[in-house]
């Protein structure tokens, strides 16, 4: 009784801002509509002619991005990038991360062992078209046809092709955007977009499987004015982009970020909280989640620290996690990247603090063109007895050479 009340204040709080941001903004647009009395008309001046002058090319005048060009000023990087750096009413493009990764594993009884790999962590090709106030995306997305663990899948184990997004979106008035389809989620591509270092490690909530980076479902959002931020809310089926629907509970996603001091200095400071409430699985695990944190959105500074409650991990509804990160993405000249991450994940608070892993990422990366980054990436996890039983393998350092292409 208490989830579904808080559910429906959720929802009610959403559709209230929604309202409240919308109808101002559709009476403006209703309004530049409608001519404005002229000084000059009243004057007594002749009226401008009603033939309208020729339409500019459409990127005359417009700086085309280059490798030294800065990353986007108070808000996140879109969550997957192929197909967004063109021009024309329709795109294509892909997204390619490749790499060569050494890693060294400390085993129970000091028992040491090594392996390495070549790897392609990322590939996708996308397309998106736009059209008035219609746009449309659909990104294919390369994975290994077994499921983790297994070792025979399709053809052996070969790399397949899956949907990673597919949606379609109208912009019902200026702030005010929805869409529906295989969509990104509102927390884990907001805070890889904010940190912009995906080539080197996925969102800690993803690669902890706390959450999903897209879904099935539809979502509003609605951009604040001023560039104070936006607010959204999405409904999902709640298993993820990777797995069809099962059970018949729905999970809904609230998400806003605020930046108080837009006008200034401080612009890329932003406030950013979510909130989940979910199930997963054919027993309807519970898996609501709560987050909050600052996030810094620079041109050449990017940063944010968040912690995450997590109620319900896996099909373990009564199990809580609780996940701390901070990073930072620093390029002091054009071109040149440093990166560093720390998460903190509490496996199971009714174990804390037997129960735990630290993960520590280090990198630098050179941007040899617009579309081709490099980097060499240094990971340490450091488990506690506990984690390193049920996680094998998890006491490790990671050493990574690794190139990303994205067009």
């Amino acid at each position: 009784m208490m989830r579904s009340t808080l559910r429906a204040a959720l929802a009610s709080f959403f559709a209230l801002t929604l309202i409240t941001f919308t109808l101002p903004a559709a009476a403006q647009d209703e309004d530049a509509g409608t001519p404005a009395p002229s000084a000059d008309l009243d004057a007594g001046a002749a009226p401008p002619p009603t033939t309208a002058a020729p339409a500019a090319e459409p990127d005359a005048g417009a700086p085309k991005p280059t490798a030294e060009d800065g990353a986007p000023v108070g808000h996140a990087a879109p969550p997957t990038e192929a197909a967004t750096r063109g021009q024309g009413p329709v795109r294509v493009g892909l997204e390619v991360i490749a790499q060569y990764s050494y890693r060294a594993f400390d085993g129970p009884g000091n028992n040491k062992t090594w392996f390495h790999t070549f790897d392609v962590p990322r590939v996708h090709a996308a397309v998106e078209g736009e059209l008035d106030k219609a746009r449309g995306r659909v990104v294919l997305e390369a994975t290994r046809s077994a499921s983790e663990g297994s070792l025979v899948g399709v053809a052996g184990d070969s790399l397949v092709l899956r949907v990673r997004e597919a949606y379609g979106a109208y912009r019902v008035a200026t702030p005010l955007e929805i869409s529906a389809g295989v969509i990104p989620t509102l927390t884990v591509p907001n805070l890889d977009g904010t940190w912009m270092l995906r080539a080197v490690a996925p969102s800690g909530l993803e690669a902890n499987g706390l959450m999903t980076p897209a879904d099935l479902g539809a979502k509003a959002r609605v951009d604040l004015p001023r560039g104070y931020g936006w607010i959204a809310a999405a409904a999902y089926n709640g298993e993820g982009y990777t797995s069809r629907e099962l059970n018949r509970g729905k999970t809904f996603e609230g998400a806003v970020e605020v930046h108080p001091l837009p006008d200034g200095a401080l612009r890329p400071l932003g406030i950013f909280g979510s909130y989940v409430a979910g199930s997963t699985g054919t027993s309807r695990a519970r898996a609501d989640r709560v987050t909050g944190g600052l996030v810094w959105q620079g041109e050449r500074v990017r940063a944010g620290a968040y912690l995450t409650h997590a109620w319900g991990v896996a099909q373990l509804g009564t199990q809580r996690t609780i996940l701390a990160s901070a990073f930072v993405r620093v390029e002091p000249l054009p071109r040149l990247l440093f990166g560093a991450r720390l998460d903190h994940v509490v496996r199971d608070v009714e174990t804390e603090p037997n129960d735990f892993l630290t993960s520590i990422w280090g990198s630098a990366g050179y941007r040899v063109a617009l579309p081709v980054e490099t980097f060499l990436a240094l990971t340490r996890s450091i488990p506690t007895k506990r984690a390193q039983s049920e996680l094998p393998g998890s006491d490790a350092w990671d050493l990574r050479a690794v190139l990303r292409v994205v067009f």
